[in-house]
């Protein structure tokens, strides 16, 4: 069966070409946001609010860096792309799968962080910069997880169908065969003990 190629790649290599951009992307991604996330002057909250969606935007806001950094850092999103490489390399489609549901969840957790933080920084070409980087980002996820279903398919198909023919292989052996299979071991036995 000749392998499908979009954009130049088999699904194998835009899976794996989907992990390195994760890395990748999230280091980038803490560098540049570090300085905007961390901005917020969280020294003291502001009690007096009667809204009852304002406390809790100012928790995310003074939270954001850490939540960005337990989201992307060592802790979990590195270690699904590295989980990613290897469920290719070991062809483990469970694995695929969980990746491509974390980046959902990532990607929205990010969006909804940019939302609240986008009031801490006044120039309005950083704020256009961040959400470019954001949008981009989100796109080229997009694109990416394309090959990573597309390969998780893939690998679900042909392990459902080996353990088909492995399954029909065994319910198949006729009487013929099994007289066959037994002469041939009593020959061998004879043989050995003369």
């Amino acid at each position: 069966m000749k392998q499908q190629h979009w954009c130049g790649m088999t699904p194998r290599t835009g899976t794996v070409l989907s992990g390195v951009f994760t890395i990748m992307a999230t280091d980038m991604y803490l560098i540049f946001e570090q300085k905007y996330i961390r901005s917020g002057n969280c020294s003291v909250i502001n009690a007096t609010d009667q809204g009852g969606s304002a406390p809790i935007n100012q928790l995310f806001i003074c939270w954001s860096w850490n939540i960005v950094l337990f989201l992307s850092s060592i802790t979990i999103t590195i270690i699904i792309s590295c989980f990613l490489l290897y469920s290719v390399y070991a062809q483990v489609y469970q694995g695929l799968v969980i990746y491509v549901f974390w980046i959902l969840f990532y990607e929205a957790m990010n969006i909804v962080l940019q939302i609240l933080t986008n009031g801490n920084s006044n120039i309005r070409e950083v704020r256009i910069t961040r959400w470019f980087g954001l949008v981009s980002r989100i796109l080229m996820h997009c694109f990416w997880i394309f090959f990573v279903t597309t390969y998780a398919y893939i690998i679900y198909k042909s392990q459902s169908q080996g353990k088909r023919i492995s399954y029909n292989r065994r319910i198949s052996t006729g009487k013929e065969e099994f007289l066959l299979r037994k002469q041939k071991i009593t020959r061998f036995t004879r043989h050995y003990h003369e």
